[in-house]
């Protein structure tokens, strides 16, 4: 059985509640999880969903995405 935590310093923080008992061996492997809502992110949840014909115009949403996004962030809000 696997669980999933979080690196912090030099100790792997489980999910919230995730109790294993003091001493427990385990086994560490990292995963190279893209970051929530980028669009590596959201072509890997649409991946099993979109017809194959349908993957440029898909790919180009989320490049045009990520680029009005990072404009956004650019600009200066009150």
């Amino acid at each position: 059985m696997g669980y999933r935590g979080v690196v912090k310093g030099n100790l792997v923080v489980l999910e919230e509640g995730i109790e294993l008992p003091e001493g427990t061996q385990v086994e560490v492997t990292p995963t190279m999880e893209p970051p929530k809502g980028s669009p590596a992110a959201l072509l890997e949840v649409w991946g099993s969903d979109v017809p194959g014909g349908s993957w440029g115009a898909v790919e180009k949403a989320v490049e045009e995405l990520d680029h009005a996004d990072c404009e956004y962030e650019r600009k200066p809000h009150a």
